[in-house]
């Protein structure tokens, strides 16, 4: 009895992925899974990887940029994009210029990764303001948010 209970509740769940990996949702707010052979990370330009990096910028302790948080993101390129290298997960690495709230400009490096989201599902960003981590969370002139 609690086999066949398992096995349903693991069918479901597995419906719902699919789901979620279906063509007929929007790229650009779609969760990503790497089955399937579809893209497998968000473009850098994308508005909700330009969210995410605003976002994280603004989640870091209040003394740690400044008080300063992104009001937006241009020039924006992806510098590398990694695949089935020493990692098998997906990684986009992306340059920009931010402009900040205090009215200044500065590099933001930031990368896409797969499967990096909550419990391992969908991507997540980890973007770093070059000047400014000034603790060298990210190593040395944001070296964890560039390729190597």
């Amino acid at each position: 009895m609690r086999i066949a209970r398992s096995a349903r509740l693991c069918l479901a769940a597995l419906t719902i992925c699919a789901g979620f990996a279906s063509p007929a949702a929007a790229d650009e707010f779609r969760a990503y899974f790497s089955f399937g052979g579809e893209k497998r990370l968000p473009e850098c330009t994308a508005a909700s990887v330009q969210s995410a990096v605003t976002g994280s910028v603004a989640r870091a302790r209040q003394d740690y940029y400044g008080g300063r948080t992104i009001m937006g993101i241009n020039e924006i390129r992806e510098v590398a994009y990694r695949v089935n290298g020493i990692s098998p997960l997906a990684r986009r690495y992306c340059r920009g210029k931010a402009s900040l709230s205090d009215g200044s400009y500065q590099s933001v490096h930031y990368l896409v990764e797969e499967h990096a989201g909550f419990v391992g599902v969908s991507w997540n960003v980890e973007a770093c303001l070059a000047p400014l981590d000034k603790w060298h969370v990210y190593g040395a002139y944001c070296s964890t948010a560039r390729p190597h």
